[in-house]
């Protein structure tokens, strides 16, 4: 009996320390492993977004590029004077637009580098620029394009629309190493009149593109994954992995991640032994940060699934990644079984949960230490606001930009009053979409610095909102100040002749669409003169072009001193030239245009050594003036009528002035 009962006894000093070891540490350890959980899943989650805007934004950036060249004046002419029936004298300066265009796209190739090739193609397939082929005479170099897909399809594109081609690989190298995957992008080319010319046609290097995808810090056994609809791998050849090389099937070669990834659109998704963080995007229509108005692609290959696949954290594997902790495990239930007393095994146990959740409150406070500090120095500005728009977070980074300091800003100031008054509308409504049901919104507006300047910036935010309602907003921001001044630089160069430095007609159209306006309103009288150089063909003929510019850009310096302040110059083209006169009459545009007549007349050019022994050379106008009538929408009626007048006056002579009647 007593045998019996020491070995009952036995048994329960040792079933029951154990059974309350075992209950007193599954919970512990299980909450440990749901935060290991967590913290990776928002790491995934983090990095993940992070890595899918800078794919966006390398690719919008080439998109608006192509999309502003494609609208470059000279490209446009170019591409006329291949349409054209041009006649000798004009060789020259088509062989000039061609050295530039191809100076162009040499600078864009080697600044920008994610380019392989640039090439301007006719709209009979003609390849009449490529960057990547060395220079052959004679000139022109014309390859056939019409098995080009990326040609074919831009083709039939309309104005400000692009073609994206699925990553492909491109041609192999001259060393012999292996082909690098490309990507085709192609822009149609529209005259002013809407006829189409050609296609622009950029390649890019796919693999500088997701150069940043390749260098993402995962931990060991983590991977980026990255495939079109049908579950083909976009990304360059891996370093080691062979279930992630261009090309190869994710479908085929890991079933059940593709299934997984093929129906969700984005977050992060806990599988049996992974955690897969994904995003996707339709080239075609999620492209709202770029300037194209429509994206044409191969529809069998989007969406674009884009993906974070890392070990998801197990019991098991924290304990072997600890050592430590398995070990007094293993002598905590020891020491309970040899002992048998519970104080003994409490107090241990108490003592092993105070160790651990010291070390856990070490990390949690490093690891806040350290996310406050990228949330403080961000490349990006962060704020948080309330429901009425007051500031409660904002980092140093958006300080910084606004020269300001915290204790000035955060629960002191409201975010709108920092916002300039013209783009405060912009603001205002991205806020109320954050209130609102989309719970997110989106704005470019501009910035008040304390010194007065302006900075211009893109606002992302989103609602924080729990079990009680709507707590605080959240919002990236970013200075868009290089991407604004490229837009002005490009814009500039869009409006304006590169000869005499005067608006084009583009720029005349704009400007004329504002007077008309501003005509109605004020019950002003608008005039319109239309001028011609006279003889201006045999200028170049006898003097050459050289001359001939040097006509026209003296012509510009002549009339912009005659005409005042208001008035707009623009050179249509050629010889042609056309002023538009604000709050001008019939007598008043009628006397500007006989003073502008007599200034050109009196006023011969300086040639020097291209010109006749006197080194100057004296040229005349033809004027037709006009004005434009009340109800009229549009400068075509007016300047029809002003080249009537001044058709009236080449036959009549030249170097005069006619008035025709509205």
């Amino acid at each position: 009996m007593i045998v019996k009962a020491l070995w009952a006894r036995l048994g329960m000093a040792t079933l029951l320390p154990v059974t309350l070891v075992t209950m007193t540490l599954t919970p512990i350890f299980t909450s440990h492993l749901d935060n290991q959980i967590d913290s990776k899943r928002l790491a995934t989650e983090a990095i993940l977004t992070s890595e899918y805007d800078k794919l966006l934004q390398g690719m919008n950036e080439s998109f608006n590029q192509i999309l502003a060249i494609s609208e470059y004046p000279m490209l446009r002419r170019f591409l006329e004077s291949q349409v054209a029936s041009q006649p000798p004298e004009r060789d020259t300066e088509t062989q000039q637009d061609w050295r530039q265009l191809e100076s162009l796209f040499e600078t864009l190739l080697t600044h920008f580098g994610r380019y392989t090739r640039m090439a301007v193609i006719d709209s009979h397939g003609q390849e009449w620029v490529n960057t990547t082929q060395a220079l052959l005479l004679p000139r022109p170099r014309v390859i056939d394009h019409d098995a080009n897909p990326a040609f074919q399809r831009a083709m039939a594109l309309k104005p400000r629309d692009l073609y994206i081609s699925s990553p492909r690989l491109g041609a192999t190298r001259e060393d012999g190493s292996p082909a690098r995957p490309v990507i085709d992008i192609a822009a149609p080319i529209f005259d002013h009149q809407g006829e189409r010319l050609g296609v622009l046609l950029f390649t890019l290097d796919w693999s500088r593109i997701t150069a940043s995808l390749s260098r993402v810090s995962l931990e060991e056994g983590a991977r980026v994954l990255m495939v079109d609809a049908q579950g083909r791998s976009l990304l360059p050849e891996g370093d080691g992995g062979v279930k992630d090389r261009f090309g190869h099937s994710l479908a085929s070669e890991w079933p059940a991640i593709w299934a997984t990834m093929a129906p969700n659109q984005q977050g992060v998704i806990t599988l049996e032994e992974h955690l897969l963080g994904l995003r996707t995007h339709d080239i075609r229509t999620h492209h709202y940060r770029s300037q194209a108005v429509t994206i044409v692609s191969d529809a069998e290959t989007q969406p674009w699934h884009l993906g974070i696949l890392t070990p998801r954290p197990s019991l098991m594997s924290q304990l072997i990644k600890t050592p430590t902790q398995l070990l007094a495990i293993v002598l905590v239930y020891l020491l309970s079984v040899a002992f048998g007393i519970f104080w003994v095994l409490n107090e241990h146990r108490l003592r092993g949960l105070r160790q651990r959740a010291l070390a856990f409150s070490r990390k949690a406070y490093q690891y806040a230490g350290e996310v406050q500090d990228l949330y403080e120095h961000a490349p990006c500005g962060y704020h948080s606001l309330d429901s009425d728009g007051r500031v409660i977070k904002i980092n140093l980074t958006e300080l910084d930009w606004l020269g300001y300091r915290g204790d000035e800003v955060i629960g002191k100031r409201y975010y709108r009053d920092f916002v300039t008054a013209e783009t405060r509308a912009a603001f205002d409504a991205a806020f109320h979409q954050v209130l609102g049901q989309g719970k997110e919104g989106s704005a470019e507006c501009e910035l008040l610095r304390r010194d007065g300047s302006h900075l211009p910036v893109a606002i992302k935010a989103t609602a924080h909102v729990t079990e009680d309602g709507f707590q605080y907003s959240r919002a990236m921001v970013f200075d868009l100040s290089e991407r604004k001044n490229l837009e002005m630089r490009l814009e500039r160069q869009a409006l304006t002749d590169p000869l005499t430095g005067l608006g084009n007609r583009r720029y005349l159209e704009n400007q004329a669409a504002m007077e008309i306006a501003r005509a109605e309103r004020n019950g002003a009288p608008l005039a319109l003169i239309a001028i011609d150089l006279d003889h201006f063909k045999r200028i170049n003929d006898a003097h050459g072009h050289d001359v001939g510019d040097l006509v026209l850009q003296s012509f510009a310096n002549t009339a912009q001193q005659q005409l005042r302040a208001g008035d707009v110059l623009c050179r249509m083209g050629g010889e042609e030239f056309v002023v538009l006169l604000p709050d001008t009459s019939r007598d008043q545009a009628l006397l500007i245009a006989q003073r502008l007549r007599e200034a050109i007349a009196a006023t011969p050019v300086e040639v020097g050594h291209l010109a006749p022994e006197s080194g100057t050379l004296a040229y005349s106008a033809s004027l037709g003036v006009t004005l434009v009538s009340a109800g009229e929408k549009t400068l075509r009626p007016a300047i029809k009528r002003a080249d009537q007048g001044l058709y009236a006056a080449k036959e009549a002579g030249r170097n005069r002035v006619e008035w025709e009647e509205a």
